[in-house]
């Protein structure tokens, strides 16, 4: 009968020491750690000369994004970014740019809200002018290639100009709705 006990007396005690030194190096190994609040009013973090590209299925360049600086405070969805120049290209050409002075992006619905000395300019192609549209504010949607705003516009397309009260545009139709008070010089090259 000691034979039997001695059988299972040093398993018992190995695995109790075993236990102990697992139980002691959980103790010793975990971390505590304690949640600092952020200021809001302050960000939590600045990044500062930025430039950036969103790429195609084809992998040539879709967007393109400079800035001398981005900055967010904490626990919000916006990142504010100082002189912005966002570019829209198709087939790695430029298509489309937009730069101001400021700009909110919304991350959450992938909107830029432009805003103090905004101006949008549609290159020259195959298939139309060149086009530049100046405004205080203007919000693009880089999801849906939309642009829009309710503030005042002044336009350049081609030999035509004009100025209106908030407009509309879509990339993939090539819709532009003028919304109020347009006036406009519109030139036909098919009539000089």
């Amino acid at each position: 009968m000691i034979k039997a006990r001695g059988n299972w007396f040093f398993p018992l005690i190995l695995a109790l020491l075993m236990g102990s030194v697992s139980v002691w190096l959980d103790r010793v190994s975990q971390i505590s750690t304690e949640e600092i609040a952020l200021n809001p009013n302050e960000p939590k973090y600045r990044i500062n000369g930025i430039s950036a590209e969103r790429f195609d299925a084809d992998g040539l360049p879709g967007e393109s994004l400079t800035a001398t600086a981005a900055w967010q405070l904490p626990q919000q969805n916006i990142v504010n970014i100082d002189n912005p120049q966002l570019t829209l290209l198709r087939q790695g050409k430029p298509q489309y740019q937009v730069s101001s002075a400021l700009a909110q992006y919304h991350t959450d619905s992938r909107e830029v809200v432009f805003s103090d000395n905004v101006v949008l300019h549609q290159s020259a192609d195959g298939n139309g002018n060149e086009g530049m549209l100046n405004t205080s504010r203007l919000t693009v949607n880089t999801a849906t290639q939309t642009a829009k705003t309710d503030a005042k516009v002044d336009y350049h397309y081609g030999l035509s100009q004009g100025s209106a009260v908030g407009f509309e545009y879509n990339k993939e139709r090539g819709f532009l709705n003028l919304s109020s008070r347009v006036k406009a010089i519109i030139y036909d090259p098919k009539k000089p």
